[in-house]
């Protein structure tokens, strides 16, 4: 069930990346680079599967701990997510 109190457009890390970027960039790590897999995106971010649900489904906030290591695994990966 969505929440939208805890969804904010303020920037969520020290590059200005805002939630609905922030989103975005999750959901294209999770495309490109885990199969589509909300499932295999939570192993490789140490997540639990239903936090990577909440960001991909909109429900949960992102924060700027999740982001970064978004982008780490991307760079990892050599995958482009931005």
């Amino acid at each position: 069930m969505k929440d939208e109190g805890k969804i904010t457009n303020q920037a969520v890390d020290d590059q200005g990346t805002n939630e609905t970027e922030g989103r975005a960039i999750l959901k294209r790590l999770r495309d490109t680079g885990f199969e589509g897999s909300d499932e295999k995106l939570a192993v490789a971010l140490g997540r639990p599967l239903e936090e990577v649900e909440g960001w991909t489904g909109g429900a949960e906030p992102v924060d700027d701990d999740v982001i970064m290591k978004a982008r780490g695994i991307a760079i990892e990966r050599g995958l482009e997510i931005e």
